[in-house]
């Protein structure tokens, strides 16, 4: 500003430069009139204001002539970026031609603020030799410029260097287009306080061409430090400044992540820190995030007709970008099934998001939201099937999600997986059967691939498990041998289409081990190890064969093998995290490993690994971080407590099939091993230390805490349909519930075979303090007040045994 300017018009100035960068084009003429007035020298300053007017009024006209809409963006891709409509060089001419005129009037400093204007006058329009005018303009202007520029000025210079660059990248020099949106990103950076709406138009001008141009030349990491450029400077925009551009900046921001961390899984050694896996798998989240939030902020619920095949994409795209990095936690599977739950704002019951949806909640361990959203989802599909009788094959992925339909193999996948929800999750073996049965029919109609025949396999695999379920709790005695036989050949069926399949040859097993054919089931389960040596329940289910045929001693041999076979082994878990699931497998194991020895070789070869197996339970059902807050899913659940706390309630629920102590008989053993299906109830009866006998020291007289009956539910879920938003307090999960219930299971067990020890060596304080143990963690465990019982026979004390 020239320090000989009158006091008014230097106020002016200010004010006019101020209406410029907030591009308050309405108050131009006005400025324009008081600024001549009071400066009559000051018409190159008020003429470039002026051009600047007409060139954004010219560019308003011609999107309403064109009917071209910020919408256009959201189809933008690095090889074609939508550029706003051009206009007839006549619309502008007289207000170039007045500049120009008077260009030799003006300071240095208004005439370099001229030719940035001019400049972007002429790369406007449609003259044929508008690429020339641009470089004439700009050729006497150092860019970047050798001061540091502020204020409106930086504004200016910044699209300067735009203006320049779009010029040279539409003559053919991309690389030197992008040096130049480069430096203008730069500049700004080094401004962090300099704001206003026309730097930011322009800085994201910027950022959005240097970022596409970037994946255009295939460099990923460069394209990817732009995109957390323009993710940074974002934040200081106004929030709808641009939106559909945004979306489209996250959208392939988020795809350049998801392809590097897809380059460091083949093993690409020239990553740097911040685009290691971990790194981009801490990061790809945060930006599915922004983009779910710039779309949401643009989507509107669709009308009749129409879908919003955008926000069926976004999800299908976080689902895949999911299955890539993984989830950290048990919290973060939460936050991906919320994603789900306000995509469903945007659609009106889709097909795709309801199937994203039952997948993601059974992941988090919603079983009972997972049940309601399958009905659902069947639902839709029986109403699609009527209107569209066969699936058109030839569609593609992009034409199915723009179409929201359903293929007969996706349809098939959800199918399956609830067939097996039913059956291992929610014990509903009529509705497992009835969806194997559905999956079945879906899968004989899509094309024969790999992929199906997979699916076939697990589909019969399936039924099996809801067939044997069924006979289990058959109480025809013609019925249940029917069922038996059905599951049997479910099974072989299996096998036939996958004979690799470890876990098949293993279920088989297991199904016969239960019908007690023993000799074919461990011909079955040899099968299974000889195809996958670390199985440890292959291991251990062969063990307990072999047990039931009174082979003890070759049994307690297979236990050794089998636990060399895993990972969880005790020298070796002490800074390992290996997968809970594994670890659990593995106590059942040592457990059984250790009853064989009380067997074979008495009761103190027992009892010195009995503390080992209290460490690794530690181990096996460690805190998840996440779930704290639930007071579930953790070892800390099942501490021993005080009187005056809470017992904690059991979840109903089905062991895995891979829990070996939940099949094993009880005849012959004082040790009861865990049934796997508790059920919450009141406990009516009396505690263990109320029944203490006299001849007993040391006992504790007072009562020991009482289950409660009624417990919180993970599946009170009423009436809501399956894509309505969850409620504010969630409850813990089934999955929680039922970890919770098998820790209690376990420890109880612990305690159980530690009082069953002690007793046969006659220890007999320390063995009613191990059952005592086992009541404050399940008081309502039948198997607490078999203990007791055995326990006061051993002294003698047939009454107190009897009331036990």
């Amino acid at each position: 500003m020239s320090a000989t300017l009158s006091p008014k018009a230097q106020t002016i100035e200010r004010e006019f430069l101020a209406a410029r960068a907030k591009s308050d084009h309405a108050a131009f003429a006005e400025l324009a009139r008081r600024y001549v007035k009071h400066n009559p020298e000051g018409v190159v300053f008020v003429n470039t204001a002026l051009l600047e007017q007409a060139i954004a009024e010219a560019d308003v006209e011609a999107r309403k002539v064109y009917k071209w809409g910020p919408t256009a963006c959201l189809d933008d891709t690095p090889e074609e970026m939508s550029i706003s409509p051009r206009y007839d060089p006549e619309i502008i001419r007289v207000r170039v031609e007045r500049l120009e005129a008077s260009l030799a009037q003006g300071s240095e400093e208004h005439q370099e603020q001229a030719a940035y204007i001019l400049a972007r006058g002429a790369l406007r329009t449609t003259a044929p030799d508008r690429l020339q005018r641009v470089a004439h303009y700009l050729q006497n202007i150092q860019l970047p410029p050798a001061r540091f520029p502020t204020g409106y000025n930086l504004a200016l210079v910044v699209s300067g260097l735009i203006i320049k660059g779009l010029a040279i990248e539409e003559g053919g020099d991309v690389p030197g287009g992008i040096a130049l949106y480069d430096s203008a990103i730069d500049l700004v950076l080094a401004s962090p306080n300099e704001r206003s709406l026309e730097l930011a138009n322009w800085t994201e001008h910027a950022l959005y061409r240097s970022g596409f141009l970037k994946l255009r030349l295939r460099d990923l990491r460069a394209a990817v430090r732009t995109f957390r450029n323009y993710h940074k400077l974002s934040l200081t925009w106004p929030a709808d400044l641009r939106i559909t551009r945004r979306i489209t900046i996250y959208n392939y921001y988020a795809q350049t992540l998801a392809a590097l961390y897809r380059v460091n899984i083949v093993g690409d050694s020239t990553a740097s820190a911040d685009f290691s896996s971990a790194s981009i798998a801490g990061e790809l989240p945060s930006v599915h995030a922004y983009w779910e939030e710039s779309l949401f902020a643009f989507a509107q619920f669709p009308k009749a007709g129409e879908i919003n095949w955008r926000v069926l994409d976004l999800v299908e795209r976080i689902v895949d970008e999911r299955k890539l990095i993984g989830f950290s936690n048990e919290a973060s599977k939460r936050s991906h099934v919320e994603i789900i739950y306000r995509a469903s704002q945007k659609t009106f019951q889709s097909p795709r998001l309801l199937r994203f949806l039952f997948f993601a909640q059974v992941d988090a361990g919603l079983y009972s939201e997972a049940d309601v959203t399958l009905q659902a989802y069947w639902d839709r599909v029986q109403t699609d099937t009527q209107v569209k009788n066969d699936t058109d094959f030839t569609l593609t992925l992009e034409q199915r999600i723009r179409q929201d339909v359903e293929s007969e193999y996706e349809t098939a996948t959800v199918l399956v997986a609830g067939s097996r929800l039913y059956s291992n999750n929610l014990r509903k073996p009529a509705q497992a059967q009835l969806f194997a049965e559905r999956s079945l029919a879906f899968i004989q109609k899509a094309p024969k691939n790999e992929e199906t025949t997979v699916l076939l396999h697990d589909a019969n695999k399936y039924q099996a498990a809801a067939l044997g379920l069924l006979a289990s709790e058959a109480h025809d005695p013609e019925k249940r041998p029917e069922l038996y036989a059905k599951a049997v050949e479910s099974l072989e069926r299996a096998i036939q289409i996958l004979p690799e399949s470890y876990d098949a040859h293993y279920l088989l097993a297991l199904q016969l081990a239960e019908m007690r054919e023993t000799s074919r089931a461990i011909a079955s389960v040899k099968q299974s190890l000889a195809l996958h040596t670390a199985h440890i329940p292959s291991w251990h289910l062969l063990a307990l064969l072999l047990s039931a045929k009174k082979d003890l001693t070759r049994a307690l041999d297979i236990c050794a093998v089998g636990l060399k076979e895993s990972l969880w082994d005790l020298p070796q878990t002490d800074l390992f995290s290996a997968a809970q699931v594994d670890g659990d497998e593995y106590l059942a194991l040592r457990i059984t490993q250790v009853q064989l020895l009380d067997r074979v070789h008495g009761p103190e070869a027992a009892l010195e690994p009995q503390e080992a197996l209290f460490v690794l339970y530690t181990k096996v059902f460690a805190p998840d971080p996440s779930t704290l807050d639930d007071g579930l899913d953790d070892v800390q659940s099942v501490r021993r407590r005080d009187q005056s706390e809470e017992s904690v309630s059991s979840a109903a629920g089905r062991p895995r099939a891979g829990s070996m102590l939940t099949v094993r008989s009880r005849k012959g053993s004082d040790v009861g091993a865990p049934t796997g299906a508790e059920v919450t109830r009141a406990n009516y009866a009396s505690s263990v230390s109320s029944l203490g006998s006299n001849g007993s020291k040391g006992r504790r007289n007072s009562s020991l805490p009482i289950q409660a009956g009624g417990t919180v539910n993970g599946s009170g879920t009423i009436g809501r349909s399956g894509l309505s938003l969850p409620p504010a307090i969630q409850k813990p999960s089934c999955k929680s519930l039922q970890r919770t219930a098998r820790a209690n299971e376990v420890l109880v067990t612990l305690w159980l075979m530690s009082a069953a020890t002690f007793r046969r060596l006659n220890r007999m304080d320390d063995a009613l303090k191990a059952i005592e143990e086992a009541e404050r963690v399940d008081s309502s465990n039948p198997d607490v007040w078999h203990q007791l019982g055995l326990f006061h026979t051993a002294l003698k004390e047939q009454d107190a045994a009897s009331i036990a």
